[in-house]
C-alpha cells in the first residue's frame, strides 16, 4: 500500500511540470450562416454558392481585382467559420479583447478529405490556410469593443464533404495550443422557415428518456475518415440514434422515422421484439441501420458529391427477402465504392450479402456462394453458423469466421470474389496455456491448453500492416492468416464486446463488463486502461485542476470508444443533478495512463548517493532521447497541396472588418479554389501555378496599388495584396515523421533517427549493461516486403553516447499496377520500433507525457496524387519551327491554340507537372500517340471516332485500306505495342500528317478562299509502354492543323475550274481591247440620240399641257419651258458659252410663233427656235 501512496505522491509532484505551463485558453470554432454573422452555431447543410458576392466586387475598380474578367468567379460560400476563445480563469469577452490587442490572430487550416468517388476532380490532397479577420459584434457603442470574434470563410470543394479544421495561433500575444475540429457537411438536414429539421426523423431533447447509466457500450462504425455524419444506435427499447457532423464535439438525438416492425416467420424466428436500432453504420453519403431483421438505408442530400440521385426523403428497406441477423462494416473503399456486409439468420444462416454504395445508389447482391453452395454446404457442416465476415479491399477477398456448432469448432475461411471457398485455419478448441511471462504463445501444435473453451466473436484486419486478429474471450494474432500467436496478457474473464482499430498502430477493445483495454500492433503487451489504478490517479489529478469533464463522485457510463485523428476518444454519459443527462466527448488519456501505470508498477528501491537519499526506479526504457532528423521536405511525399491566404486589408483605423470586407474575403477564397479546380488544361501554362492567370495582367501595377493603399485611397476602402493569395511549395519539415507517404516506382524516402543514452545523473545506480549503446537497436517491420524495401545504417557516436540510424524506405519496383494519379494504391506500412521499448518509454511535453519508441508510417504504393501530363505547346511550337525552318500560323490566329501547318513535321513535347511541389519537367518516358477524334473548321464540329476505327486511323493496319491519318516521321514501323500502335519517346516524336483516302480528314471541302482546317483530338498514354513510373498519364488535347491537302480528283476539278475562269477572263480582256473603238463610237451616237429624244419629250409635254390652260398662262409656261430647255441644251453643247450666259430673253413674236407652230416633229421645233433665237445653230 505504501508503494502505491509513494507513486501517487510522485505523480502529483511531476504533474505540475506540464500542467502549469499549459495554456489556460482554448479555441472554439463553429459555423455561421452567410447572413448570420455573430450568431450561434448553425448546421452545415447548405451547399450552394452565394452569387450576390460578385456585386460587391464591382466597386473594386481601381485594384488588383478585375471585376470584368470573364474567367473570374467571385462568388461566396454559404457559411463562415467563427472562432472564439474559452479560458479557465478569464471571462471569454475579456480574453478575446486581450488576445486581439496583444496581436493574436487565429490561423485556420482546412484540409479537404478525398471523396470516395472523385467525379469532377482527380484524386488529391488539398488544404488551405486562412488568417482570421477580427469582427466586432453589435450591442456596443462605436468606440467600444465588448464582444468580438474572428471570422474566416468556411470553404468546401466539389466532391469533398469532410473537412478537417486546425485552429492555431500566429505566435503573437498569449499562448494558445492548436486544436482540431471536424466540420462536415450534413446532408440529412433540410431548411424550413423557422429552423433546420432532420430528414431522418424527429429531434429529441432529453437524453435520460432513452439513455441510462446501466446501458452497455456499443461500437461506432463508419467508413474510415470518409463519413461526414456519424451515427450511433443500440439504445434499448428506443429507435433513437445519436447523430453528429462534428465527430461528436456536439450531437443530435434523433428518433428515426421508421415503423417499428417485426416480420417474424418460421424461416426467420426472433427471440423477442425490440424497437432498438441494433446496428448502425455510416458511409460517405448513406446511413444504414438494422432493427430486428430489417435493414434500412437513407441517402443524404449532397449536391457537391455529384450523386446520380437526389437523396432520400424517407428510410428505404433493403434485402427485403433476407432475414438479417447482423451488419458488419467495411472500413475502406474499393473501386470508388463503399460496402456493408449483411449476415443471414434463421433459414438463411450461413449466408452473407454485400451491400454497395456508389454515387448515392445502393445495390445489393444475392447470397455470395461458390458453385451455388453456401460456406456451410461447401464445408459439409450441418449445424453451422456464420459469426463474422470482413472484406479485404487490398486483396479483393472475404474472410469468414465459421462456427461448427456440432463439434464445436471455429474455422477461418477465405472467399474469393471469383467464387471459391478456401478453409485456411482451424481455431483451437481451448485457450492455450501461457507457460512464461513473454505475453504470447506460438501456436505450433505443440503448446499446452487450458480447459476453457476459446469462443471467437469477431475478426479484425488492418490492410496497412496486414495484421489479422481473432477476438472473443481470447485474442489470436497473425501476419499471414496462417500462422498465429496467442496474446496471453488478456485474461479473457470478460469476453470482448467490440474491437476498435486506429489503423495507425493502436488498438482498443471493450469487454462485456465495460472494461477498456489497449494494445499496440508492434507489441504483444496488453493493458487494462479502465478501470485501473492509473485511471484513478489521472481522474483525481484532473479534478484537482478543476476540469469540468471529471468528477470523483459522478456516476458515468462509457457510451463508445473510437479513434480519430487526435487519437483515442471516449464518449461518456453522465447524469449530473439538475440535468436531463449529459454526453461528453473527451480524449482518452492513453499516454497518461500508460505512464502512470509504469510509475505505479515499476520496481523501486532506496539508495544513497553523495550522502543524499534517493528513490531509484528501474529504467525499462533503453534510451533517454529519440528524435527524427534530416527529414526531407514533406510535400513531395505527403502529396499535400497547400494554399495560403490572408484577409484583404481595410482602410479602417480600428482594424475590425465589417460585412462588406468579409464578403470580399469570401470571394477571394472562392476564386482561389476555383482556379485550383480549373487548373486541368491540357495545354501547359508558361508559369506552372494556378494563380498565374489571376494576376498576370495586374502584376506590373502592384506598386501602384500598394501606393494607393498606403495613402488610404484604395477603391471601396479595401486593398487586395496579390502576394497574400498564393500556393506554397516549400513547407519545412517539423522533425516529425509524416503519418502517410506516397511512393512511386523505385522512389526512396530518406531520414535519420537519433538515439542517446541517459546522462550520469539519470542513470544513477545502473550497471553499464543497462545503459549501454549495445542495448539500443532500431528495428523496422514491413507489411509488404515484396513491394517495399528498407535499409538501416547504424552509426555509433561514442563520444556523445548516441547512435545515428540512417533509414531509407524505398519502393522495390515490383508493384504490378499502373493506374491514374491517386487510383488503386496499395496500402502498406512500416513500423519503426526501438527494441525493448514496448510501452515503457515516454517523454514529457507541454501537454503531458507522450509514449515514445515506436512509430508507424502508412505507405501508399502506386501513382501519387497531384501529378499530371501536360502538352508543352510553347516548346512544341518553337521546336517545330526550328526543325521545319518555317512557321505558318492560321489566317485568324488564336494565342490559346496555335496552328500547325499540314505539310510540316509535327514534333509534340510533354511535361510532367507536379501540382504539389511546383516542379514541371520534360516527360522522358515512352508513350502511345493516338488520334481519337476530330472535326473540320471548328471545335464545335469535333466528333470522337468509334473504337473499332482507331486501329485503322492510327496503325499500319490502316495502310491496307488507305485510312491512316498520320505516319511516323522517322519511318520506324517496328516500334509498336502489341496492338500495333506506335510507341514514341522524346528522341523520336516526329509526326507526318497524311489523311489518306478513307480517313475522316481526307478531302475537306474549303468554305472560303483559305485552305481547309482540321481539329484533331489526340490521346497520349504511357500505359503498358513506360517502365519508369506507376502512373498512367492519360492526356487528351486538341491540335489545330491548317493547310490540309485536297484529294486528287477534287484538286483536278478545282484546277480545271480555275483554268476555265482564267482563260475566260483573258478572252474577255482581248475582246474588250479589240472592240473598244467601235463600241466607243457606237456608244457616243447612242447617247446623242438619247439626248435628242429627251429634248423632244420635254417639248411634246409642254405642247400637250398648253391645250388645257388659258392663253396667258400657256404663253408664260411655254416661254419658261423653252427658255429653260435652251439654257440646258446650250450648257451641254457649249460649256464655255453656257457659263458666260447669265440670262436670255425670248421676244414675244418668237414665243408666239412657237405657240402657233403645231408641227409634232422635231424639225418644226428646231425651225421655230432657229428663226427666233440666233444663238442656236
Amino acid at each position: 500500500m505504501w508503494r502505491f501512496l509513494v507513486a501517487r505522491l510522485l505523480l502529483f509532484l511531476l504533474h505540475p511540470r506540464y500542467t502549469l505551463s499549459d495554456s489556460e485558453c482554448k479555441w472554439l470554432a463553429v459555423v455561421n450562416r452567410f447572413d448570420n454573422l455573430g450568431g450561434d452555431r448553425n448546421v452545415f447543410f447548405q451547399q450552394r454558392e452565394i452569387p450576390s458576392v460578385k456585386d460587391v466586387f464591382k466597386e473594386l475598380v481601381d485594384s488588383a481585382i478585375d471585376p470584368d474578367d470573364k474567367n473570374a468567379k467571385y462568388l461566396g460560400f454559404p457559411y463562415y467559420l467563427k472562432i472564439n476563445l474559452t479560458c479557465k480563469t478569464l471571462n471569454s469577452a475579456m480574453a478575446l479583447r486581450t488576445a486581439h490587442y496583444s496581436g493574436l490572430k487565429p490561423v485556420v487550416t482546412v484540409t479537404f478529405e478525398e471523396p470516395t468517388h472523385a467525379v469532377r476532380q482527380k484524386q488529391e490532397q488539398l488544404q488551405i490556410e486562412m488568417t482570421g479577420a477580427p469582427f466586432r459584434m453589435g450591442g456596443c457603442r462605436s468606440d467600444e469593443v465588448c464582444r468580438m470574434c474572428w471570422y474566416t470563410p468556411m470553404p468546401f470543394m466539389n466532391g469533398s464533404v469532410v473537412m478537417d479544421v486546425i485552429v492555431a495561433s500566429n505566435h503573437l500575444g498569449m499562448t494558445v495550443d492548436d486544436k482540431r475540429f471536424s466540420i462536415n457537411v450534413n446532408g440529412f438536414v433540410r431548411a424550413t422557415k423557422q429552423r433546420a429539421r432532420f430528414r431522418i426523423g424527429r429531434k429529441l431533447d432529453a437524453l435520460n428518456h432513452f439513455m441510462s447509466l446501466s446501458h452497455a457500450s456499443r461500437p461506432l462504425w463508419h467508413t474510415h475518415i470518409r463519413a461526414p455524419v456519424l451515427i450511433l444506435g443500440d439504445f434499448p427499447m428506443s429507435k433513437v440514434v445519436l447523430l453528429s457532423d462534428t465527430g461528436f464535439e456536439d450531437y443530435f438525438p434523433v428518433e428515426v422515422g421508421i415503423d417499428s416492425c417485426w416480420i417474424g416467420s418460421i424461416s426467420c424466428p426472433q427471440r423477442g421484439f425490440s424497437t432498438s436500432i441494433a446496428d448502425s453504420i455510416a458511409t460517405e453519403s448513406t446511413l444504414f441501420i438494422r432493427q430486428n431483421q430489417l435493414v434500412y438505408y437513407f441517402v443524404g442530400h449532397y449536391p457537391i458529391l455529384h450523386m446520380r440521385g437526389p437523396g432520400s426523403e424517407m428510410w428505404t428497406r433493403v434485402l427485403n427477402n433476407v432475414c438479417v441477423k447482423q451488419l458488419n462494416p467495411v472500413f475502406f473503399v474499393k473501386n470508388n465504392t463503399e460496402y456493408v456486409i449483411a449476415l443471414g439468420g434463421g433459414g438463411q444462416e450461413g449466408q452473407f450479402f454485400l451491400i454497395s454504395v456508389q454515387d448515392g445508389i445502393v445495390n445489393t447482391t444475392t447470397s455470395l456462394r461458390a458453385r451455388s453452395k453456401t460456406v456451410c454446404q461447401y464445408m459439409n457442416i450441418g449445424h453451422c453458423r456464420l459469426v463474422w465476415v470482413i472484406f479485404s479491399t487490398n486483396d479483393n477477398k472475404f474472410i469468414l469466421l465459421v462456427h461448427d456448432q456440432g463439434a464445436p469448432l471455429h474455422f477461418i475461411v477465405e472467399y474469393q470474389r471469383s467464387g471459391r471457398f478456401q478453409p485456411i485455419y482451424t481455431i483451437p478448441k481451448y485457450i492455450p496455456r501461457a507457460v512464461s511471462d513473454r505475453g504470447y504463445v506460438l501456436l505450433l501444435g505443440t503448446e499446452q491448453y487450458t480447459s476453457r473453451f476459446l469462443t471467437p466473436r469477431g475478426l479484425a484486419f488492418n490492410p496497412f500492416s496486414k495484421i489479422f486478429y481473432i477476438w472473443g474471450n481470447a485474442i489470436l494474432q497473425s501476419n499471414d492468416m496462417v500462422s498465429y500467436i496467442y496474446l496471453s496478457n488478456f485474461p479473457g474473464d470478460s469476453p470482448i464486446k467490440y474491437f476498435v482499430m486506429s489503423f495507425t498502430g493502436h488498438i482498443a477493445f471493450v469487454t462485456d463488463a465495460n472494461e477498456v483495454w489497449v494494445m499496440s500492433e508492434s507489441s504483444t503487451e496488453i493493458k487494462r486502461a479502465y478501470p485501473s489504478e492509473a485511471w484513478s490517479v489521472y481522474n483525481t489529478l484532473q479534478v484537482m485542476e478543476g476540469s469540468p469533464d471529471h468528477d470523483l463522485n459522478a456516476t458515468q457510463a462509457i457510451v463508445t470508444v473510437f479513434f480519430d485523428k487526435d487519437g483515442m476518444q471516449e464518449l461518456v454519459y453522465r447524469e449530473d443533478p439538475g440535468t436531463t443527462g449529459k454526453l461528453i466527448k473527451r480524449k482518452f488519456p492513453l499516454d497518461h495512463i500508460l505512464t502512470y501505470d509504469q510509475v505505479i508498477n515499476t520496481p523501486h528501491k532506496w539508495m544513497t548517493h553523495n550522502g543524499i537519499d534517493y528513490i531509484r526506479f528501474t529504467h525499462r526504457c533503453p534510451f533517454a532521447v529519440v528524435r527524427f532528423v534530416d527529414l526531407p521536405f514533406p510535400q513531395r511525399y505527403t502529396r499535400m497541396e497547400h494554399y495560403r491566404v490572408k484577409p484583404p486589408e481595410i482602410m479602417v483605423k480600428t482594424g475590425f472588418y465589417d460585412q462588406k470586407s468579409l464578403i470580399v474575403y469570401q470571394g477571394l477564397v472562392y476564386q482561389l479554389l476555383q482556379l485550383h479546380s480549373a487548373y486541368h488544361r491540357a495545354y501547359a501554362d508558361p508559369v506552372h501555378d494556378p494563380t498565374w492567370r489571376w494576376w498576370k495582367n495586374k502584376k506590373q501595377d502592384a506598386e501602384y496599388y500598394y501606393y494607393m493603399a498606403s495613402n488610404w485611397k484604395s477603391s471601396g476602402g479595401i486593398y487586395v495584396d496579390m502576394a497574400n493569395y498564393m500556393k506554397i511549395y516549400d513547407i519545412m519539415p517539423n522533425n516529425l515523421l509524416p503519418k502517410t507517404i506516397y511512393l512511386d516506382k523505385e522512389q526512396t524516402f530518406l531520414f535519420s533517427v537519433y538515439l542517446s543514452l541517459r546522462t550520469t545523473k539519470q542513470s544513477m545506480g545502473e550497471t553499464a549493461e543497462e545503459n549501454s549503446l549495445n542495448y539500443m537497436w532500431l528495428t523496422i517491420l514491413l507489411s509488404h516486403p515484396e513491394y517495399v524495401h528498407a535499409d538501416l545504417e547504424r552509426h555509433e557516436l561514442i563520444s556523445r553516447g548516441s547512435i545515428l540510424y540512417k533509414v531509407s524506405i524505398s519502393d522495390s519496383g515490383h508493384y504490378p499496377m499502373q493506374q491514374l494519379s491517386g487510383k488503386e494504391l496499395l496500402k502498406s506500412s512500416a513500423n519503426l520500433k526501438v527494441a525493448h521499448s514496448g510501452m515503457n518509454c515516454y517523454h514529457y511535453m507541454n501537454d503531458g507525457p507522450v509514449i515514445k519508441g515506436s512509430d508507424t508510417i502508412s505507405i501508399n504504393i502506386g501513382c501519387p496524387p497531384g501529378r499530371r501530363l501536360a502538352f508543352d505547346i510553347t516548346y512544341t511550337k518553337n521546336y517545330t519551327t526550328e526543325k521545319n525552318k518555317r512557321y505558318f500560323d492560321c489566317v485568324k490566329p488564336d494565342p490559346e491554340m496555335p496552328c500547325f501547318y499540314f505539310s510540316d513535321v509535327f514534333y509534340p513535347f510533354f511535361l510532367i507537372q507536379d501540382m504539389v511541389t511546383g516542379h514541371s519537367g520534360r516527360f522522358n518516358g515512352s508513350y502511345i500517340f493516338t488520334v481519337i477524334g476530330g472535326g473540320a473548321f471548328s471545335v464545335d464540329n469535333i466528333e470522337y471516332f468509334k473504337e473499332e476505327d482507331l486501329p485503322r486511323y492510327n496503325t499500319m493496319i490502316g495502310s491496307v485500306t488507305n485510312s491512316l491519318i498520320w505516319l511516323r516521321a522517322d519511318g520506324e514501323d517496328n516500334n509498336t505495342d502489341a496492338e500495333g500502335f506506335n510507341v514514341f519517346s522524346q528522341d523520336s516524336s516526329g509526326i507526318l500528317w497524311v489523311c489518306q483516302k478513307n480517313s475522316p480528314c481526307h478531302d475537306i471541302v474549303p468554305n472560303d478562299a483559305s485552305a481547309p482546317e482540321y481539329f484533331f483530338v489526340m490521346k497520349v498514354s504511357n500505359r503498358g509502354v513506360d517502365q519508369t513510373t506507376y502512373c498512367d498519364y492519360a492526356l487528351e488535347f486538341i491540335i489545330h492543323v491548317h493547310g490540309l491537302r485536297l484529294s486528287y480528283t477534287r484538286a483536278l476539278f478545282l484546277l480545271e475550274v480555275s483554268m476555265g475562269v482564267i482563260f475566260g477572263m483573258l478572252i474577255l480582256y482581248i475582246m474588250v481591247l479589240t472592240m473598244a473603238p467601235t463600241c466607243k463610237s457606237y456608244f457616243g451616237k447612242l447617247m446623242k440620240r438619247m439626248e435628242e429624244a429627251l429634248v423632244f419629250r420635254t417639248a411634246s409635254s409642254l405642247t400637250f399641257t398648253s391645250s388645257f390652260t388659258s392663253q396667258s398662262s400657256l404663253h408664260h409656261m411655254t416661254s419658261d419651258g423653252i427658255r429653260g430647255s435652251l439654257v440646258q441644251h446650250s450648257s451641254r453643247s457649249n460649256p464655255a458659252e453656257a457659263s458666260g450666259m447669265h440670262s436670255m430673253c425670248v421676244p414675244p413674236e418668237a414665243a408666239h410663233s412657237v405657240e402657233e407652230d403645231d408641227v409634232p416633229g422635231t424639225e418644226g421645233v428646231y425651225r421655230g427656235l432657229q428663226s427666233s433665237v440666233p444663238g442656236i445653230r
